[in-house]
């Protein structure tokens, strides 16, 4: 079973007919694998080349001083080699495909920098100190003496909010729902951007250690760009992993990976595929891959029958009850991430005190 591809390029040079395009080739890739490769996305190959470049500078940085940026309790920052392990088990359509416990035996052998969004989710008459009280809302944090990393990682974040907005847009059209009703959830949407440094593994790789350990995304739309090392892989309805490579078009450009989260395939009453994926590095060579999460405003309650009946008939139950995307979050943040929390400076305090808050 192949990966398959979805060319956005209808999607530009025609508007109208070509959403309606996209929005049958996504359903059925999400259906059914649960990854895709984009192309014709539009992001300037220079963008992503340069971003990759400095992803190398600040991975090849002396640990002490990625430290001096070390993850705070806004999950922002640097994520040491080996400093936390995957403990969500991974449900694909509502059904259990991986038991984490019983197959992960240690922690994740990569080391990540973690941006989030640049702006507060919250109301405007708040002052910057009470939005920075609100879960995951806090400053972004940069290594010192690194201006072109910054601008870099910048150019490539707006870049990827734009592309993300317009793949949300062919979300709401294969759902058969009117993206306007949702659009204001989107104008402050919540983002997190990862750089992971994958180091080679051992060979042979012992069982149970992975680079990225076997899971299903959380959120809504993932959209992956990695170099040319390999190294991840998808697991098939089948149960067969296969290996998703990085792709360079005829044209030279590096698509582009999106898979769905756990947000999204809830939302859709499990109609469409969250799937696990994991990596391993096998190749004896330093491994680079930027993730970018593209997720509703936390507030945003998930529910079903807020897309109409086309997932979910009229006369049918859903699958899950009504809950904010906030409340899906912090439940895994907290499962996956919860001896590293104790160990952040601040972070122990605030998520306790905020363990209870809602996402209002």
């Amino acid at each position: 079973m192949a990966i398959p591809v979805i060319d956005l390029s209808v999607l530009w040079d025609s508007p109208a007919d070509g959403l309606s395009e996209v929005a049958q080739m996504f359903t059925c890739a999400f259906q059914e694998m649960g990854f895709a490769y984009i192309t014709n996305h539009h992001v300037p190959q220079s963008v992503i080349e340069r971003v990759f470049a400095q992803h190398r500078c600040f991975h090849a940085l002396p640990l002490e001083e990625k430290n001096k940026i070390r993850l705070n309790q806004w999950h922002r920052g640097y994520l040491p080699l080996a400093s936390y392990q995957v403990k969500s088990e991974s449900k694909s359509k509502g059904v259990l495909v991986e038991n984490t416990k019983a197959i992960v035996k240690a922690p994740n052998q990569s080391e990540s920098f973690i941006i989030n969004h640049e702006h507060f989710e919250g109301p405007p008459d708040l002052k910057e100190e009470e939005l920075f009280n609100r879960y995951l809302q806090g400053p972004n944090q940069w290594p010192h003496g690194m201006p072109d990393f910054r601008e870099a990682v910048l150019a490539y974040y707006h870049e990827l909010k734009k592309l993300a907005l317009e793949l949300s847009k062919v979300f709401f059209a294969a759902s058969k729902t009117d993206f306007n009703r949702f659009a204001s959830h989107f104008q402050r949407p919540s983002i997190g951007l990862r750089m992971l440094h994958y180091p080679p593994q051992p060979s042979p790789v012992p069982e149970g250690v992975f680079g990225s350990a076997p899971h299903c995304d959380h959120g809504f739309i993932t959209i992956l760009s990695q170099d040319d090392i390999g190294g991840l892989e998808v697991k098939t309805p089948s149960g067969e992993w296969i290996p998703a490579p990085n792709m360079i078009t005829s044209n030279g450009e590096s698509a582009f990976l999106i898979n769905l989260g756990d947000t999204a395939s809830k939302w859709t009453n499990d109609c469409l595929r969250a799937t696990p994926h994991r990596v391993i590095n096998r190749s004896g060579r330093d491994r680079y891959s930027i993730v970018f999460f593209w997720d509703p405003q936390l507030d945003l309650v998930i529910d079903t029958r807020d897309l109409g009946t086309h997932w979910c008939p009229a006369d049918k139950k859903p699958n899950y009850e009504p809950h904010t995307y906030g409340q899906h979050l912090r439940n895994l943040l907290s499962n996956n991430y919860a001896e590293l929390y104790y160990t952040i400076d601040g972070a122990n305090s605030e998520h306790d005190q905020n363990k209870e808050k809602d996402m209002n």
